[in-house]
């Protein structure tokens, strides 16, 4: 019987290079994802593999690292087609500590991903800026950043068990570490996120409309990649293709031309 290798398909394969210009990934704890993401030999699974090319089309460097590369969850459907799996495997990556999971605002349902080693990057960056005490800081480091794996956190926690007085946890707030989500209660979340969420917003939207004005609501993937991009919708044309997919807002059939989207009603 013949042996046959075992390839990651082509949709894993990078396109473009991903370069932080002020600290790049092996200094944050990242695999470096330049080049061909199937070339790195530390993968251990399609989720990870999806996260890391998802990683790799978010433009810092159009945010003025003003955020980490934000990934939405469902945008791993657009590249792992068994939802169950990717659950699963996204589990494991979270409560393994390497990836975080945040609640994002478009709906009650939204989450986004950043992997725990930008999140920690970004975070103390902003503390920084902002001139939070040391001693704050180094708090946050040791009971949040590198121990919470939760998408919230309970007021007894952070005062019981993290040790956290009222005012550091206003403090927390205002730089939006913490926002609320109940009495007691608040959500862990992103710094500076509504500058995603603006350019969020305004990507789907213009992408969603290029394809309305397609005959029959329909257009090939590659045609569509070759369109004319708003420069104000930052995040790029291949980062919201991954969006709408995932999202179901198209149906995907393969062509002898090529992959073809077509819009559902």
């Amino acid at each position: 019987m013949s042996r046959k290798r075992t390839l990651l398909p082509d949709l894993y394969k990078a396109k473009r290079q991903y370069v932080p210009s002020s600290a790049n990934n092996e200094e944050n704890g990242m695999p470096s994802t330049r080049g061909d993401t199937n070339g790195l030999s530390e993968v251990p699974s399609d989720t990870k593999a999806a996260l890391l090319l998802l990683r790799g089309l978010f433009p810092l460097e159009k945010f003025e690292e003003r955020l980490p590369p934000i990934i939405l969850k469902h945008q791993l459907y657009s590249l792992v087609k068994n939802r169950t799996l990717v659950d699963k495997q996204l589990n494991d990556l979270v409560t393994a500590g390497e990836v975080k999971v945040f609640k994002l605002g478009v709906d009650s349902n939204s989450q986004c991903l950043v992997f725990s080693a930008d999140y920690t990057h970004h975070v103390l960056r902003v503390m920084s800026e902002t001139k939070v005490d040391q001693t704050l800081i180094e708090k946050v480091r040791v009971n949040i950043l590198d121990a919470h794996t939760d998408i919230s956190l309970e007021k007894d926690s952070l005062t019981r068990e993290y040790g956290f007085t009222d005012a550091e946890i206003t403090q927390l707030v205002q730089v939006s570490l913490l926002t609320v989500r109940d009495v007691g209660s608040w959500w862990l979340s992103i710094p500076n996120t509504g500058i995603f969420m603006k350019s969020y917003i305004r990507g789907r939207k213009s992408l969603l409309t290029m394809i309305k004005k397609c005959k029959y609501r329909e257009i090939l993937k590659t045609e569509l990649e070759q369109r004319r991009w708003p420069k104000l919708a930052r995040l790029g044309i291949s980062y919201h293709i991954h969006d709408i997919i995932g999202a179901d807002l198209v149906d995907c059939i393969m062509t002898t031309s090529g992959e073809l989207l077509r819009l559902r009603e």
